[in-house]
C-alpha cells in the first residue's frame, strides 16, 4: 500500500508537471502569422438598414458595407448586387466585415466590363459572448431571419443569398437552414473557423439544446456523410475528390442539399477552434488554410477574418458562381453542381480548362531522355521552347514517374502525352500533336520564390489509358529567368516506407529511410497507429550532401478519415521551426482498417540533396494538444475529486465522531478518484448493455489523457485549498472590510449581520434565493458564496493566525542547528516520530482509524500532553457555533465557488442585457436554488452531525463522482445539476437524521 501511494504522488506530481509544460509548448512549435493585411481603399462606411424588428432588438442591427464618400441614400436606391451576408461570432464586431467587402469591390472595379459586383451586409450582435453562453443563440437566430427577410425586400426580384460566418456566427448560418421559409433563399453558407457540430466548451444547456436542435432538423432534410470502414479520401493527385463524386451521383431535393456548405479551419495557428471542430457531417467541402490554393498558410481565430490571401480566395469563388441578368442585376448561380465544381477548384486545387489536342511545331528544341534520373537545368533561362520526350516503356518494375517544373507559371501547359514520329532527314523523334496533361499537375504550396510544379504518374496505367502514347513531353517555356524540370523514374516499393507510431514509454529516434538517392523526388510513408487528436509524431528530414546550400522539401499530409484535412508544410533546414509533426484532427472511427487505409506523408523532395528520414514520439507536441484538445474536462475531473474528497471527509467523521481541526487539507490528500477513472470504463460497457439507462459520453479515447487530466486535478484541488486556507488567514480581514465598502455598511451593522447569519442562517438562504430570483442566479450565488467566506474568516480568523504562527515558529525551529542530546528518552523520540504524516492518505486503512479511535478514547488520560496546535482547533471548534468542522466546511465553500464559475457567462448575459430591458432565460436557475436552499439548512442544523445513514451517503456521492466523468466531461452544463443533487442529499440526510433522532427516542418510550 506504501509503494502504491508513493506512486500515486509521483503520478500526480508529474501529472501537473506534463500539463503546466503542455501549456507551455501551446505557442512555441506555431509558425508565424504570414497574413497580409488588408488595407481599404476608401474610408469604411455602414449605412444601417431599418426594418420594423428593430423595435424587438435594440442592441442588433443591420448595415449595408460601402467605401469613399458618406451617402446617406446608399441603401435608397434599387440593389443590383449579389447580396452576401457577414454573420460575427463570439464577441465579433460588425465592422469585421471590412477586409472582405474591401477585396470585393475593388474586384468589381477592376472588372467593371464584366458588370458582376457584391452587395455586402453585416450584422451587429453587440459583441455578445454567444460561445459561453446559449441564450444569445436563439436570439441572434431570430434577428438573422428578420436580416434576411429585410435584405430580400430590397431587390426588385427575389435573389439568393450567401451567409459567411466568422466563428460561431458559421453555426448560427447553418441553424436558419432549419426554417424551410428561409432556406429555399439561402444560396450557399461559408463557415470560417466555426465549431459545427459541437461546442469548444459546453458551458450552458441552452447552447447544447441549440446544437441538437439543429443537428436533429438537418438529419432530416439534408443528406448527411459519415466515414465507414471502406472510406478513404486520400486519394492520388488525379483522381477526382470524393465530394465530386458524391454530387455527380446523388439526387438533389428541392430543399436544403441544394444549399452549398463550405467550411474552412485555420490550422495550428487557431488555438481558440481546433481543426477537428470546423468540419461538419452536412457539409459538402472542408478546407484548411494552409491546404487551400493561394493561400497556403495557417490563420488564428481572428486574422481569419483579414487575411489578404484568404479574402480574396473568398471572393474569388463568389465572383464565379454570380451571374448577370438582362436586368443587369447580378445573381448567384442556382446550379448547385457548377457551384461544387467551381468551389472544388478555389478551396481544394485549381481544375484547369478541358484542352482539345495541342499543334507542336517540329522545328525547335527537340531532345529525348532515356535516363532513369536527371536534374536539367537553364541557369539564364531559355529564348524558345524546349521540348524534351520521356520514353513511356521501361522495365516492368519502373511503375511510378515523378516530373517537376520550376518557375513554370501554374496556367503554362508544360506535361503532354504524345505518339512521337521520327523525321526521315533530322532522326529527331518530335510530336506534331500532343495532348495536354494538366490536370495531373500540383502546384506545391509555399514556393512563391521558385514555383514547383510536380506530377506523379503511373506508368502501367498510363500505357494502358493511352495505348497509342509512346512518350511523355515536357515542353519548357522561353522566358529570362532560371528555369528546368527534374526527372525520376522508380520503382515504387523502394519509395514507399511503413511505420508504426512508437509508444508513449518509448523514447529516441527511430529510422525510416537512412540515405535517399541523388535525384530523388518523391517517397511515401504509409504511418499506422495514429488513431487520437492528441498523438504526434516528429519526422526529422536531415540533407546529408547537398549540391546546393539551399533546397525546400514539402510534405503532404492526408488523414484517410477526415476529408479535407489535408496539410502541407514546407521545409528548408534541420532547425526550422515549427518542425514536422504529424497528427490527426479527430479520433479514428470505430471499426476502421488503418492497416488498409494508413495515414498517408508524401515527401516532394529537393533533388539537390540526400536526406536521412527518421521519427520519434513528440512528448511535447502530444502535451500540447491535450491542453488544447481536452481543457474542457478539467472542470469535470475536479468536481469530481471534491466529491470523493467530500466522500472522504464524510467517512472519516461518521468513523471517528468529529475532527475538531484547522488543517484544510484533511481528504484532499487522496488518490482513490482515480480508481473511477478505470471503473468508469467498464462501467460504461455495462450502462450501454442495459438500454434503459442514458447512454454516456464517449470514452474511446485513451485512458492516458485521463489519468493526466484526473490528476491535474487533483494537485489543483489540493493547491486550492491551501490557497483559500491562506486567504482566510491572511487576508480575512482585507475580504471583510472590502465587503463593508462594497455594501456600506458599518463595523455595527456588518457585526449584526454576520450575527444573524451565523446563529440564523435560514435567513442566508431567504435573501439568496431572493437574489437569485429577481435577478440572475450568478448574483445569488456570488452573494452566498461572500457570505459563506466572510462566516468562516470571521469564525475562525483569529486561531487561523495562532495555527499560522504556531507553524511558522515550529519550521523556524526545524532549520535551527539541532543538538544530539544523549539525555532525549525514548519516549520523547516516540512521540516526535508519531506527529509524522504521511503525503498521501487512504480513508479505507484500518491502521488510520484504529489509531483515531484510540486517540479519541484516550483524550481525557492525554489532556496534559495535548500539543497547543490541537488546544487552539478545539477552542475554536467550541466557539464557532455551526462550523465545527472546518475542511467540511471548505470543500463545501469550494464546490459553490466552482458552481459560481460555471454560472459565469450567465450572470455577465445578464448586466449586459440589463441596459436594453431584453429577458435573457437562466438554465441554471434551478440547481442554483437548490444549492442556496441546500446550504442554508446546512448551516442552520449545523452540519455535520453525528448521525445515521452516512455509509448510505457515502456511496451516493461515489456514484455521483462516477455519473461525473461519465456524462459531463464534455457536456460541463450538466456539472450543475451534479453539485445541485450533493448539496441537497447532505442536506436531505442531515435533516432527516436529526429528525430520525428527535422522534426515535419518542417512538421507543
Amino acid at each position: 500500500m506504501i509503494v502504491f501511494r508513493n506512486c500515486a504522488v509521483l503520478l500526480v506530481i508529474a501529472s501537473i508537471c506534463s500539463f503546466i509544460y503542455g501549456i507551455g509548448q501551446l505557442h512555441v512549435e506555431v509558425e508565424a502569422n504570414a497574413c497580409r493585411m488588408t488595407y481599404m481603399f476608401g474610408e469604411p462606411m455602414f449605412a444601417r438598414v431599418r426594418f420594423t424588428a428593430n423595435k424587438q432588438f435594440p442592441n442588433y442591427g443591420l448595415y449595408y458595407y460601402y467605401e469613399g464618400a458618406r451617402r446617406d441614400n446608399a441603401l435608397q436606391q434599387s440593389m443590383t448586387g449579389a447580396p452576401v451576408i457577414f454573420v460575427p461570432g463570439n464577441g465579433g464586431s460588425y465592422k469585421q466585415v471590412r477586409s472582405l467587402a474591401s477585396v470585393a469591390l475593388r474586384k468589381a472595379r477592376e472588372h467593371l466590363e464584366v458588370g458582376i459586383h457584391l452587395d455586402y451586409y453585416t450584422i451587429d450582435f453587440d459583441e455578445e459572448l454567444s460561445a459561453v453562453y446559449g441564450g444569445y443563440m436563439y436570439h441572434q437566430q431570430t434577428f438573422l431571419k428578420h436580416c434576411i427577410r429585410s435584405i430580400l425586400a430590397l431587390y426588385r426580384q427575389p435573389s439568393p443569398i450567401v451567409l459567411i460566418g466568422h466563428s460561431m456566427g458559421g453555426k448560427l448560418a447553418q441553424s436558419v437552414l432549419t426554417d424551410a421559409q428561409i432556406s429555399q433563399h439561402i444560396n450557399a453558407i461559408i463557415s470560417i473557423s466555426t465549431p459545427l457540430d459541437q461546442p469548444v466548451l459546453n458551458l450552458d444547456a441552452h447552447l447544447s439544446q441549440f446544437y441538437m436542435d439543429t443537428h436533429t432538423q438537418l438529419s432530416r432534410t439534408r443528406t448527411a456523410s459519415n466515414p465507414t470502414n471502406g472510406t478513404n479520401v486520400c486519394q492520388s493527385l488525379h483522381q477526382r475528390q470524393l465530394s465530386e463524386e458524391r454530387m455527380a451521383s446523388q439526387h438533389l431535393s428541392p430543399k436544403l442539399d441544394n444549399v452549398l456548405l463550405l467550411s474552412t479551419g485555420g490550422g495550428n495557428r487557431d488555438l481558440l477552434v481546433n481543426a477537428g471542430l470546423t468540419s461538419s457531417q452536412f457539409n459538402d467541402l472542408h478546407a484548411m488554410t494552409s491546404a487551400i490554393p493561394r493561400v497556403s498558410l495557417s490563420c488564428d481565430h481572428l486574422s481569419a477574418v483579414w487575411c489578404l490571401q484568404f479574402m480574396q480566395v473568398i471572393n474569388r469563388f463568389l465572383f464565379s458562381i454570380a451571374q448577370r441578368r438582362n436586368d443587369d442585376t447580378v445573381i448567384f448561380s442556382s446550379n448547385k453542381q457548377r457551384n461544387m465544381q467551381s468551389a472544388l477548384s478555389h478551396f481544394v486545387r485549381r481544375r484547369p480548362r478541358q484542352q482539345s489536342l495541342v499543334n507542336l511545331p517540329s522545328r525547335s528544341n527537340w531532345h529525348e531522355e532515356r535516363r532513369l534520373v536527371i536534374n536539367k537545368f537553364f541557369t539564364s533561362g531559355l529564348k524558345s521552347h524546349y521540348h524534351e520526350l520521356i520514353g513511356l516503356h521501361r522495365q516492368e518494375r519502373y511503375k511510378k514517374i515523378a516530373i517537376e517544373a520550376l518557375n513554370v507559371e501554374s496556367d503554362e501547359n508544360w506535361l503532354f502525352g504524345c505518339e512521337a514520329q521520327r523525321h526521315n532527314d533530322t532522326e529527331l523523334l518530335t510530336c506534331g500533336k500532343a495532348t495536354p496533361l494538366t490536370h495531373l499537375i500540383q502546384r506545391l504550396p509555399n514556393t512563391d520564390i521558385e514555383p514547383r510544379s510536380i506530377a506523379v504518374l503511373d506508368l502501367h496505367n498510363l500505357r494502358k489509358t493511352y495505348q497509342q502514347w509512346s512518350h511523355l513531353l515536357v515542353r519548357l517555356p522561353p522566358g529570362s529567368q532560371r528555369t528546368g524540370y527534374n526527372l525520376d523514374i522508380y520503382d515504387p516499393k523502394e519509395r514507399i516506407v511503413d511505420i508504426r507510431i512508437p509508444r508513449w514509454y518509448a523514447y529516441g529516434r527511430r529510422m525510416a529511410i537512412n540515405e535517399t538517392l541523388q535525384g530523388t523526388l518523391h517517397y511515401k510513408l504509409r504511418i499506422a497507429d495514429l488513431v487520437e487528436p492528441y498523438q504526434s509524431l516528429r519526422i526529422h528530414v536531415e540533407p546529408l550532401q547537398c549540391l546546393q546550400p539551399n533546397y525546400r522539401i514539402t510534405a503532404r499530409l492526408c488523414v484517410p478519415w477526415a476529408a479535407g484535412f489535408e496539410r502541407y508544410q514546407t521545409l528548408t533546414s534541420p532547425e526550422q521551426k515549427p518542425g514536422l509533426y504529424v497528427n490527426v484532427p479527430t479520433l479514428m472511427p470505430k471499426h476502421y482498417n488503418t492497416s488498409l487505409n494508413p495515414i498517408m506523408l508524401d515527401f516532394y523532395l529537393d533533388p539537390v540533396c540526400r536526406y536521412r528520414i527518421s521519427y520519434e514520439y513528440s512528448y511535447a507536441d502530444a502535451l500540447s494538444r491535450i491542453v488544447l484538445q481536452y481543457y474542457g474536462w478539467f472542470p469535470a475531473h475536479l468536481v469530481c475529486v471534491l466529491l470523493i474528497v467530500l466522500r472522504n471527509q464524510l467517512d472519516k467523521f461518521q468513523r471517528v465522531g468529529s475532527f475538531n481541526s484547522l488543517k484544510p487539507y484533511i481528504g484532499y490528500l487522496q488518490y482513490t478518484s482515480i480508481y473511477l477513472v478505470t471503473g468508469c470504463r467498464l462501467i460504461k460497457k455495462l450502462i450501454l448493455n442495459l438500454k434503459f439507462l442514458p447512454e454516456p459520453e464517449s470514452l474511446d479515447y485513451s485512458i492516458n489523457v485521463s489519468i493526466i487530466i484526473h490528476c491535474t486535478a487533483i494537485g489543483i484541488s489540493i493547491l486550492l485549498v491551501l490557497g483559500l486556507w491562506l486567504a482566510l488567514t491572511v487576508y480575512g480581514h482585507v475580504f471583510y472590510r472590502l465587503a463593508l465598502r462594497l455594501t456600506r455598511l458599518s463595523s455595527t451593522s456588518s457585526n449584526i449581520m454576520l450575527s444573524i447569519m451565523t446563529h440564523l442562517p435560514i435567513t442566508y438562504g431567504i435573501l439568496t434565493i431572493g437574489v437569485a430570483i429577481g435577478a440572475s442566479s450568478g448574483l445569488g450565488l456570488l452573494l452566498a458564496f461572500v457570505f459563506y467566506f466572510l462566516m468562516l474568516s470571521n469564525a475562525y480568523k483569529d486561531y487561523l493566525e495562532d495555527f499560522l504562527w504556531q507553524k511558522a515558529a515550529d519550521l523556524v525551529k526545524l532549520t535551527a542547528p539541532v543538538s544530539t542530546a544523549p539525555e532525549q528518552s525514548e519516549e520523547q523520540a516516540v512521540n516526535n516520530s508519531d506527529t509524522e504524516q504521511p503525503l498521501f492518505e487512504d480513508e479505507t486503512e484500518a491502521d488510520d482509524a484504529d489509531t483515531e479511535v484510540e486517540a479519541d478514547s484516550e483524550a481525557e488520560s492525554m489532556q496534559e500532553a495535548q500539543p497547543a496546535e490541537e488546544k487552539s482547533d478545539e477552542k475554536a471548534a467550541e466557539s464557532c457555533v455551526g462550523l465545527q468542522n472546518f475542511p467540511f466546511h471548505v470543500t463545501l465553500l469550494l464546490m459553490l465557488f466552482m458552481l459560481l464559475l460555471l454560472n459565469g457567462p450567465t450572470s455577465f448575459a445578464w448586466l449586459r442585457s440589463r441596459r436594453h430591458g431584453i429577458n435573457l432565460p437562466d438554465s441554471s436557475l434551478a440547481s442554483s436554488i437548490t444549492v442556496l436552499a441546500s446550504l442554508s439548512l446546512l448551516l442552520q442544523l449545523r452540519a455535520p452531525q453525528k448521525l445515521r445513514g452516512y455509509w448510505i451517503l457515502s456511496v451516493v456521492l461515489y456514484f455521483c463522482a462516477g455519473c461525473v466523468l461519465l456524462y459531463s466531461q464534455a457536456a460541463v452544463y450538466r456539472l450543475n445539476y451534479v453539485i445541485a443533487g450533493a448539496f441537497a442529499l447532505l442536506a436531505g440526510q442531515q435533516s432527516l437524521g436529526c429528525l430520525m433522532e428527535k422522534l426515535l427516542p419518542k417512538y421507543l418510550d
